[in-house]
């Protein structure tokens, strides 16, 4: 009767403190400015955007309560080493579905010179599918991402 007692103990402890020191995965696209700029220039669609980016796999395991601290393993960067042998501005259009949603949403209205966190849920990101060995299916992302320069649409 006392080993059931602690066996009991012992797993209502483990499981309490598994689910106290995790952070549940966001339901819907989380957008935190970590530096805003004072600049007038901001994204709006059909612009040509030059970018710099980090992105991590969302870790629910992290001992956290803020979504941008949920960093797993960094699976791309426009600035480090091993992803690019020299910093390169990553370039594409808003608005014509050339990134995945979570950009598309999470970009729009980011002034010229911010940088910007995004924890993007599976579903605004790459959905069921594996991207190559580094984003598993149904991966939630984050995303650090600083708007280098704007081209504004004609």
């Amino acid at each position: 009767m006392i080993k059931i007692f602690f066996i009991n103990l012992f797993l209502i402890f483990f499981l309490t403190k598994s689910f106290l020191y995790s952070i549940e995965p966001p339901k819907t696209l989380v957008i935190v400015d970590l530096e805003k700029s004072e600049s007038n220039l901001e994204v709006e669609i059909n612009d040509s955007l030059f970018v710099h980016y980090n992105g991590w796999l969302f870790d629910d395991s992290v001992n956290t309560d803020n979504y941008c601290d949920a960093k797993g393993n960094k699976f791309d960067s426009s600035i480090e080493k091993p992803f690019r042998n020299e910093p390169q501005l990553f370039k594409f259009k808003i608005g014509k579905g050339l990134v995945i949603p979570g950009w598309e949403l999470g970009l729009l209205k980011m002034k010229k010179g911010s940088k910007r966190c995004l924890v993007i849920p599976h579903q605004l990101a790459y959905g069921h599918r594996k991207i190559a060995d580094v984003i598993p299916s149904y991966s939630n992302l984050i995303f650090e991402i600083k708007l280098v320069d704007i081209d504004k649409s004609k």
